[in-house]
């Protein structure tokens, strides 16, 4: 809507209030967007993770009915836990990837909670100067010129 737009006039200054409120939960949720839709695939990843291996685990006996020696079970272990160790590394990745969405937003860092962080400068550490007294240098003995 523009700004140029007149609302109904029987409903006064009610009209304008309610389109500025709701401009302002319009900026709100664009500016909450990059977590939302982080939180939505950190969702989505793990109800994928949890469907894959709750597949395998259902498949588990319909491989050992299919095992005629101990070293087709031993080979049906090692496939089961080969996948368990790649689907874990896979959405692990995928999660932190996910979990990202959270540190490039820019208010996430307590801005909401009243303390907003400084902005992160880069800082060179340089030793200090160290001033020495002229007098705790000298020794007793020492004769200078002025």
């Amino acid at each position: 809507m523009s700004a140029n737009v007149q609302g109904d006039p029987g409903t006064g200054p009610l009209s304008n209030l309610s389109q500025i409120y709701f401009r302002g939960f319009d900026a709100l949720a664009k500016g909450c967007e990059p977590a939302l839709l982080g939180i939505g695939r950190w969702n989505l990843e793990v109800l994928g993770l949890t469907m894959r291996r709750s597949r395998a685990w259902m498949d588990i006996p319909l491989q050992l009915g299919q095992c005629r020696t101990p070293i087709d079970v031993f080979n049906a272990q090692m496939k089961f836990w080969q996948s368990a160790t790649q689907d874990y590394a896979e959405s692990s990745r995928k999660l932190t990837t996910a979990l990202g969405a959270f540190a490039v937003m820019p208010d996430f860092n307590g801005a909401w909670r009243g303390e907003a962080a400084a902005p992160a400068r880069d800082y060179i550490s340089v030793p200090e100067r160290v001033e020495r007294d002229a007098a705790a240098t000298r020794k007793p003995g020492d004769r200078r010129a002025a």
